[in-house]
């Protein structure tokens, strides 16, 4: 660390302040877009990030296949449940299904020997 004097203490103090000033600035734009992340999105946006037509977001709508909030005659979408509901579909790889199965085989085998 850096020896001042007292006459470079005011400067010092400046740059200290300064350098505050930017990172409070970086980290208030860095809350609000982790605040954006959760807002709620057009009927329009949503198609565009699930890659469907607006008709098909719609019918998923109506059918309630898809998570979605109403106010009004408006539909509003959250950007993470859309995202979270695109993960819930994952299908199951055939290596997963042999350990789910191995599990299974197991269990049973023990619940077999102790009787």
């Amino acid at each position: 660390m850096k020896n001042y004097t007292f006459d470079q203490l005011p400067s010092f103090m400046k740059s200290i302040d300064e350098r505050l000033d930017r990172l409070e600035e970086l980290l208030n734009k860095t809350c609000r877009s982790e605040i954006s992340d959760e807002d709620y999105i057009s009927a329009k946006a949503a198609s565009a990030l699930l890659k469907f037509t607006l008709s098909t977001l719609y019918s998923k709508v109506c059918k309630r296949e898809i998570p979605f909030y109403k106010q009004g005659n408006r539909l509003y979408f959250s950007r993470n449940e859309l995202l979270d509901w695109i993960k819930e579909g994952r299908k199951k790889t055939l290596n997963d299904i042999d350990i789910s199965a191995a599990a299974i085989v197991n269990r049973m085998s023990k619940k077999i020997i102790q009787e």
